[in-house]
């Protein structure tokens, strides 16, 4: 493995996270997005910056942390972090968010003009009015976007915010240290039975659909009334909409578990025991429910949508339905039986180890941060 230690590049986030006054509480809620720098650092030098309601260094894991207090306005730039990152003499600067063009011009007024801007997309939309200008105007010193999938960037070119699409490149914001555990041991702690388990993790938000994956479902109930759907929630805006549902069809109401919110912890073993994951979801930055049901082995049922597609390698490693049909997604759940389901789960497996773990977030990385210096 070539070393290229010579490389200094700063993770920074000027979002602020004001509900944290703990470095360490914060980089565990956004270790999803952290975890690559384990398998990286032996080969760069790297170092975080995030902001929230504290100040001070940290080292975590090898790696030297600065934190800052910051505010959450547009027109406001942290000076104090600008020239903090300035003494670091970074190479490059990873830059978290597209939604603050105004703090990333004024990182390319502090820098010099040999750094690089790296750039990550969050799932955040194209702003309007004057916001959209400085967005455009930011683009002139982005040297690098990184976007889920390139559909997830097509707003962006349509918008003219990023004028050269050749500086995106495609690579997961984020994965999981989740592994397949036993799955009969899972089975026994999550209470599932049967062999024809399906799991629906996400908020009961309109954008998520579950009326309609819950229409699908119902139908395939009817040629397969052993199935069993098991639902996970973190927010309930429709929750009254959804047990209206299920109280409509006798065998919906007694093939659905409505299970609620619980740790993200306890999330692995419920995919360990799980056969399947369904989504419904209408668009998607990334899908972090799908990556980690995939390194647990779960058979994805999801929406073409252009993250899903990206992270399935277009459906290679799950099965593809269209958004907001309950009519293909019934299709598709009569076509599961065709699947060698061991088989194909492993192959999933072996797909999220090579495409989809920290490690290939950090080897891609790696590359495009090399190819800056080269």
């Amino acid at each position: 493995m070539v070393l290229d230690k010579h490389i200094k590049i700063v993770d920074i986030s000027f979002n602020c996270s004001p509900q944290f006054n703990d470095p360490n509480l914060l980089i565990e809620a956004y270790k999803a997005g952290f975890g690559y720098i384990k398998y990286i650092k032996d080969r760069v030098d790297i170092r975080i910056i995030e902001h929230l309601d504290y100040e001070g260094p940290l080292n975590w894991e090898g790696v030297p942390c600065s934190f800052f207090k910051s505010k959450n306005k547009f027109w406001y730039i942290p000076f104090k972090t600008l020239k903090y990152l300035k003494k670091t003499y970074p190479d490059i600067v990873f830059a978290q968010g597209l939604h603050f063009p105004f703090q990333i011009i004024a990182t390319r007024l502090f820098l010099p003009k040999k750094t690089k801007i790296v750039v990550q997309h969050h799932f955040e939309a194209p702003y309007k009015g004057i916001k959209k200008t400085f967005q455009k105007a930011a683009d002139r010193f982005i040297d690098a976007y990184i976007f889920t999938s390139f559909g997830n960037a097509r707003p962006w070119f349509d918008a003219k915010i990023i004028k050269d699409q050749g500086k995106c490149h495609e690579i997961n914001e984020g994965s999981t240290s989740f592994t397949k555990r036993d799955k009969q041991e899972s089975k026994s702690k999550t209470g599932m039975s049967g062999d024809y388990n399906f799991l629906w993790v996400g908020r009961l938000v309109s954008r998520k659909e579950p009326l309609t994956m819950l229409a699908g479902f119902k139908k395939y109930l009817e040629i397969n009334p052993v199935a069993r759907l098991h639902m996970i929630y973190g927010t309930d805006e429709l929750l009254v909409d959804v047990k209206s549902f299920l109280q409509s069809n006798e065998a919906l109401k007694n093939s659905v578990s409505l299970v609620g919110a619980i740790s993200h912890e306890q999330l692995e073993k419920w995919y360990s025991a799980a056969d399947f994951y369904v989504a419904s979801s209408q668009d998607e930055g990334t899908s972090f429910a799908l990556i980690e049901s995939m390194a647990c082995g779960c058979i994805p049922l999801i929406t073409d949508i252009p993250a899903s597609k990206k992270i399935t390698d277009n459906g290679k490693f799950g099965v593809l339905y269209k958004a907001g049909s309950s009519e293909d997604l019934y299709e598709k759940l009569c076509g599961l039986e065709k699947i060698n389901r061991e088989e194909f789960s492993q192959s999933i497996i072996e797909h999220f180890d090579n495409k989809l773990s920290f490690k290939s977030i950090a080897n891609d990385l790696y590359r495009v941060f090399r190819g800056f210096v080269e």
